[in-house]
């Protein structure tokens, strides 16, 4: 296994081209907006920079959060090797040490099973939506609906980042904000929080309209996931037009003393 320096991460790119979920994340990392790492199968007496096709599979690690796997599953070396690297490095290192590793096939969650259940690794499903415009109140009229007293901000508008977010203020205070925490490959993934004495009265959903209609001056496709418990982030997603998808499935890897 190879570990590519940042210059090389477009190599790996076609590896993710097909992919059908967590697309903004992935991307952030290969476009080079987000910090991460990605490894490739090591094939002897190969120039990766030369030969643009020669890796055949790869694992991505997005710092602070998720990974991902792809390519061939049937390479039992590269196997090995992942292995290797999420409990002997990533997983020691890490302050939180559980990771989450996603595939995007079965053939490949199927070889998880087999290379990471002897570890302790467990199977978890990850609630994932689409946005449908058909199934969405206007989000275009938020302004309309922002209580006086209060006012609507962007967040995070800086030259070479494509992260941007939106919150709604009273005074001084945060009541609310909604964030793209990654960008990629034309979409954005959401983050909402709203204070917790300020909850159940709309105000996210508010703050969260005026984000999509950010999204939508942007040509940005807004992405929403979530773990299933998170039932006020479901219902939310649902209330602004997001359409429930099958559920993910993700490997749970955790670190053990004994290895």
């Amino acid at each position: 296994m190879i570990e590519l320096v940042p210059s090389e991460f477009a190599l790996a790119v076609p590896l993710f081209a097909g992919i059908d979920h967590n697309v903004p994340i992935v991307f952030s990392v290969l476009e080079g907006t987000a910090a991460g790492r990605v490894f490739v199968d090591d094939v002897d007496d190969v120039d990766y920079v030369d030969r643009a096709d020669c890796p055949r599979s790869a694992f991505l690690a997005v710092s602070d959060a998720f990974s991902y796997v792809a390519g061939d599953e049937t390479d039992d070396a590269f196997g090995r090797d992942l292995v290797a690297l999420i409990f002997g490095d990533l997983l020691p290192s890490q302050e939180e040490q559980e990771l989450v590793v996603f595939a995007f096939t079965d053939a490949w969650r199927v070889k998880l099973d087999t290379l990471l259940a002897p570890k302790g690794a467990i199977r978890i499903h990850r609630k994932a939506f689409s946005f449908d415009a058909a199934h969405a109140p206007d989000f275009r009229l938020w302004r309309s609906r922002v209580p006086a007293g209060y006012r609507m901000e962007s967040t995070g508008v800086v030259v070479g980042d494509p992260r941007f977010g939106v919150r709604l203020m009273k005074d001084q205070d945060v009541i609310s904000e909604c964030r793209a925490v990654f960008v990629g490959r034309g979409a954005a993934e959401i983050d909402v929080h709203t204070d917790e004495n300020h909850r159940n009265l709309g105000l996210g959903a508010l703050t969260a309209s005026a984000f999509l209609d950010a999204c939508h001056a942007r040509a940005l496709r807004p992405n929403w996931s979530c773990w299933p418990e998170r039932e006020a982030s479901i219902a939310l997603a649902k209330k602004l037009g997001f359409v429930e998808q099958d559920d993910v499935p993700a490997h749970l890897a955790v670190h053990s003393a004994n290895g």
